[in-house]
This record gives structure tokens, sequence and C-alpha cells, in this order.
């Protein structure tokens, strides 16, 4: 299991997450070099960077919370027992586990509202769904990301986990 969670973060995650960026990123250039160069503008560059920053975005957080990479207080809790310090990380695990559920809940409603709207974005004339599904995918792949990091909390040989 965990090789496969390995393989959906560590390759593909991060793949669509760097993508998406080396693609805004781009764009934006492209579109620096339209404008100041061949006094032109691209009309699409704007729509088609912010869209890949949500999906960098939302798949990029997934990917870092679970490298341990975001941001964290943690010198209180590194002051607990080690049974209480671990008590604390599964709580913690759990409100995120139950954060990344309502983003992955809450992103699909309005995915799938997009998706029986046919709404188009005014640039690139693609359904607006498409880029709205960066938010159910994150928070699920938030959600799996904590509850991978509960079940490694919860074995004996895995040590206590931090925060």
């Amino acid at each position: 299991m965990s090789r496969a969670l390995d393989l959906l973060f560590e390759r593909l995650a991060v793949f669509v997450a760097g993508a998406a960026l080396a693609l805004a990123l781009g764009v934006m250039a492209a579109q620096v070099v339209c404008r100041y160069l061949l006094d032109d503008s691209l009309v699409w560059s704007e729509e088609v960077a912010r869209y890949a920053l949500v999906w960098s975005s939302m798949v990029g957080a997934a990917v870092a919370y679970r490298q341990g990479g975001h941001v964290a207080i943690t010198n209180l809790v590194e002051r607990l027992p080690a049974r209480l310090r671990l008590a604390v990380s599964r709580v913690v695990h759990l409100l995120i586990l139950g954060f990344g559920g309502l983003v992955a809940w809450t992103g699909w409603a309005l995915s799938a509202r997009n998706f029986a709207r046919h709404q188009l974005s005014a640039a690139l004339q693609i359904d607006i769904a498409w880029v709205n599904l960066a938010i159910p995918v994150g928070g699920a792949l938030i959600a799996v990301a904590a509850i991978e990091a509960i079940v490694t909390a919860a074995k004996p040989s895995a040590g206590v986990s931090t925060l």
C-alpha cells in the first residue's frame, strides 16, 4: 500500500503540480515576450496561468502535507511526553482528514454543478468544471495522506510521528 501511495504522491502528484507550475511560468514568460517585444498580447495567457496555478497549489498542498512541508508550530508538542505527543499527532491528522474530506466533498459538488451548467471560460472556452476539479482532487489527496499518517502513527514500530 505504501508503495502505491509513494507512486501516487512522489511521481504522479509531484509531476502534475510541477508541470502545472512550469506551464504557468512558461505562459507568463511568453506573455511578457509577446507584449513587450512583439507589441501584442496573448488573450488566453492569464486564464492558462491562473488555472495552472490552481491545479499546482491544490495538488502541491497534498504533496507538501504528506512530506511534512507545511508550516507547523511544534515547540509545545515536542515538550509533551511521547504518548501524549502521539495522541496530539493523531488528533491533528484526524482534523486534517476531516478538512480534506470536506474540501473534496464541497469541491466535487461545485464541479458537478459546473459540469451540469456547461459554463465556459472566457478566453479558452473550456468547461470551467475542469478547473474546479482541482479542488476535490486536492482535498481527496490530502485526505489520503492524512489516512496514511494516522495508520503510520498507529504502528508500534513507526515511532512517534511529529506534526
